[in-house]
């Protein structure tokens, strides 16, 4: 206890002055891995770091797949062999900021500023932020925690825990190649008690949604090009051909409207909604479920997504237990993102030769990655041939079990913080835990204090400071982890 206290003490000396320019500086660096912008001076950064804590065997693991990818973080900090070691998983790669528009009260927010603004994130609620792309998902809580690592060091000369790092470059594109890291890396892994990914974890109001797993992700591409189906090949024509040419455009709607039913979201791909691995909630899901609706409010859920209205369900607007099962336990298909012809300014009369979606495919437990693919590729190559399917990097959904040990030591940490930490059957994002699970056999846990918001959107924020006493910033996150490293030092 008195070195918890000690350590918590340093980090308040410290937050301001050392610690948050340090989380500041790292944001400011880019790291896009769908341009691979910053890429290696991101790594850069984190394997110095790294070594600096005294690692071993610090490298960048560079994994084949299909194609050459960003690589992994990879070192390991032994404090004493006969202590928990937790496999520290997180991400140093960052989505695009292209098209959007960062703009806070008519002034242009730059991307990668790392700039504090005073800034309402939810009606009535307000204080001082940092606002970049990658502050809350997931530079922010991964340079927090390096801030709590270096404290120990600078407090008792040692970690409480050891650490195998492994940092990927390539959760935003699905994690193509972490299956390949994994199995390269099992016996190194192995090492590890457990899985622990950094997360500013509290809502908008200070209040904790404990997600006990994930859903899993399959990123896909479908490409229309002309060719013998119809269509012009290998150049734009001029509009007034529309009598004669089909356009590759009505010809990708028509496809991706036979995928989906969006307003009843049901998929429409044979095989994937009656697949029988989908078991919906189970038991266990029934009863956190029951908790979970009592401290829910779908109103307030609208507005932090800034959303009026939900989707339908037999006439009304969704709500209650179907629109957890809706949102969690069913399959799911969402459109991206389209390109193809021109939506500059003006007009342009043409047919275009070519368009393409992005679309990313959600699984929920335990629907497995290779059946889901092989129904889309099924129904793709009957009906549609004439289109191009990419089915690139997937995983499937993971769990843990609200009793699990690893669990209930992240729950009394909450607890101890003055929080009631709520549980959620799953996220309805995804992340490549189910590797971990099944490969390893490793439990895993996510979370930490600290609100911050707007991941993959605009104005992406982490709270330094809220008005709202209720609300902690990303000092409460330092303080959380160091007492998490402790605990789990006692008790696993």
């Amino acid at each position: 206890m008195m070195l918890l206290d000690n350590v918590i003490e340093r980090i308040e000396e410290k937050f301001s002055k050392n610690h948050l320019p340090e989380i500041r500086k790292f944001l400011r660096q880019p790291s896009v891995s769908a341009t691979g912008e910053g890429i290696r001076e991101t790594t850069g950064i984190l394997v110095k770091k790294i070594k600096n804590l005294g690692g071993e065997d610090v490298h960048l693991a560079q994994t084949m797949g299909e194609e050459f990818g960003h690589p992994q973080v990879y070192g390991e900090v032994w404090s004493d062999k006969s202590k928990p070691t937790i496999l520290f998983y997180s991400m140093y790669d960052v989505q695009p900021v292209y098209p959007e528009k960062w703009v806070l009260n008519d002034k242009k927010i730059d991307p990668f500023g790392a700039e504090i603004h005073e800034f309402e994130w939810f009606p009535g609620i307000s204080g001082q932020v940092l606002m970049n792309r990658g502050v809350t998902n997931q530079k922010g809580p991964t340079m927090a925690a390096f801030n709590v690592f270096e404290t120990f060091l600078e407090e008792t000369g040692e970690l409480p825990i050891n650490i195998i790092f492994a940092i990927e470059g390539e959760e935003e594109l699905g994690s193509p190649h972490m299956k390949t890291f994994i199995d390269e890396y099992a016996e190194k892994l192995k090492q590890s008690t457990a899985v622990y990914f950094p997360m500013f974890f509290e809502m908008y109001d200070g209040s904790i949604k404990f997600f006990l797993g994930v859903r899993g992700v399959i990123e896909t591409k479908i490409w229309c090009r002309g060719g013998t189906w119809g269509g012009p090949v290998g150049r734009n024509l001029h509009s007034s051909n529309s009598g004669l040419v089909e356009n590759p455009i009505f010809k990708l709607i028509e496809v991706l409207s036979s995928l989906k039913n969006d307003k009843t979201n049901e998929i429409l791909v044979p095989g994937v909604m009656d697949d029988p691995d989908i078991v919906g909630p189970s038991e266990e899901d029934e009863k956190v479920i029951e908790v979970l609706l009592q401290h829910l409010n779908f109103e307030d859920v609208k507005k932090n997504m800034s959303v009026t209205r939900f989707r339908d369900f037999n006439g009304q607007e969704l709500t209650g237990k179907q629109a957890i099962v809706e949102q969690l336990f069913k399959p799911g298909l969402s459109i991206n993102g389209i390109e193809g012809g021109y939506y500059g300014k003006g007009g342009m009369t043409i047919i275009p030769y070519e368009v393409h979606a992005n679309l990313d495919i959600r699984l929920p437990p335990f629907q497995k990655v290779e059946y889901v693919k092989e129904c889309y590729r099924t129904y793709i190559k009957k009906h549609f041939p004439m289109v191009e399917l990419d089915l690139g990097a997937g995983y499937g959904p993971a769990k843990m079990s609200p009793s699990h040990p690893l669990i209930q030591v992240t729950k009394s940490i909450y607890e101890e913080s003055g929080k009631q930490p709520v549980f959620y059957p799953l996220l309805a994002g995804s992340a490549p835990f189910s590797m971990f699970q099944s490969i390893l056999q490793l439990p895993f846990v996510y979370g930490g204090l600290a609100h911050g918001g707007r991941a993959h959107s605009p104005l992406e924020y982490a709270v330094i400071e809220s008005k709202d006493l209720r609300i902690g910033g990303i000092i409460e996150f330092e303080k959380f982890f160091a007492k998490f490293l402790i605990k789990v030092a006692q008790k696993l």
